[in-house]
């Protein structure tokens, strides 16, 4: 990657998802392409483990307990303004954080879900198209290697017409998992296994289709933890074509083995893929052993490596460390996932969470349903 001026960042958040963004941006520092000016955690004990890490490997940023201190420590002490700004709070935190960062001049990475309601999620892509920032959700999946490029070749009719899809999201949790805080487990504040496990598979096969479903329908298992919501949820999407999509998204198996997999069967060939302990699997192929898919997966990885160099190899199965890589090299909003994007990967659960509540099918977008509704 061409070496230009180093972005400065704000991290928010040193949860579970916030150490994911640690490890990605100190690949990207090392390399002198991101300067991390600030640390916004507001858990005490937390944030003194960091600093006791971060003395013995890099310069200490800036640290407090919520952004609006971060950038009164800021104001006038490092020169040009922040270039980017990293959420990794539980969502309901997201909006109030991706406004004052938009407002503060900042480009913003949110977790997944970008927001938990589309009205939310409306408010930020139109502050995005009115300030000329981008909002980049955290929609992973899309960062593996070869995913734009299998993409294009998918909806180019090389294998012709869409039959069927599939993904299977058995990303096991233990009680110990849910207990970390109250908002993990419930309804309202976080979603249950579709909306927290499974909205990264989700987003990535409509993705790859190149189209989103007309209507969904969905069934929710009673709760195995003793959590509020559904930590199994089945469920099919129906597309225009007459294809259909169905879903699984469970938290219920072994922690130790948490994997995903996708499989979308076409006319004249399949494309199948899967991780489990963070090592990937692809398989790209025509029914017509005669013909020979092309050899997408390689030509990618030559490409990551010439940008990143031989290290980015120990990433390849860390899907932050690739989102980070991919921003960094973007010139415009629109070459990265968007606001618009976070919000499609959030209806595609709010409609399967509808159909299960009200025990019919629903038209997609789901309208006026939000995770609230859940409770009632």
């Amino acid at each position: 990657m061409k070496k230009n001026k180093s972005k400065k960042i704000i991290l928010v958040g040193l949860g579970s998802a916030g150490k994911r963004h640690l490890r990605a941006i100190d690949f990207y520092e090392k390399r002198g392409l991101l300067q991390l000016v600030g640390v916004v955690e507001p858990g005490e004990q937390v944030l003194a483990s960091f600093i006791t890490g971060r003395k013995m490997s890099r310069p200490l940023p800036a640290t407090a307990g919520s952004l609006s201190e971060i950038y009164e420590k800021l104001d006038g002490n490092i020169g040009p303004a922040v270039d980017l700004v990293a959420i990794a709070t539980p969502p309901a935190l997201h909006t109030e954080l991706a406004l004052q960062a938009m407002n503060n001049g900042a480009d913003v990475i949110v977790e997944k879900p970008m927001t938990l309601t589309v009205a939310e999620g409306n408010i930020l892509q139109e502050m995005s198209e009115a300030s000329g920032r981008c909002i980049i959700p955290c929609l992973t999946y899309r960062f593996y290697p070869a995913v734009r490029e299998l993409k294009d070749f998918l909806v180019s009719g090389s294998f012709g017409r869409l039959l069927s899809a599939n993904m299977i999201v058995r990303w096991g949790h233990d009680q110990a998992y849910y207990d970390q805080s109250s908002w993990l487990g419930s309804w309202e504040h976080e979603g249950g296994a579709l909306m927290n496990q499974t909205i990264h598979a989700l987003d990535l096969v409509f993705y790859l289709i190149g189209e989103l479903p007309q209507e969904a329908m969905c069934k929710l298992a009673p709760p195995y933890h003793d959590i509020e919501a559904a930590d199994l949820a089945m469920g099919v999407f129906s597309m225009a074509s007459g294809a259909l999509v169905s879903v699984e998204g469970s938290t219920l198996t072994d922690p130790r083995k948490q994997e995903a997999e996708i499989f979308l069967r076409y006319e004249k060939g399949t494309f199948a893929a899967g991780i489990k302990r963070g090592k990937i699997n692809y398989s790209l192929s025509y029914d017509d052993i005669r013909k020979k898919a092309p050899p997408i997966v390689r030509q990618s990885l030559k490409q990551l490596m010439k940008r990143d160099g031989l290290g980015i190899i120990t990433h390849i199965g860390k899907a932050h460390t690739l989102m980070y890589g991919a921003v960094l090299e973007s010139a415009l909003c629109s070459d990265l996932p968007t606001a618009a994007d976070g919000l499609s990967s959030l209806s595609l659960v709010l409609t399967l969470l509808e159909s299960a509540k009200k025990g019919r099918i629903i038209p997609y977008p789901s309208e006026n349903f939000e995770l609230k509704d859940m409770k009632d």
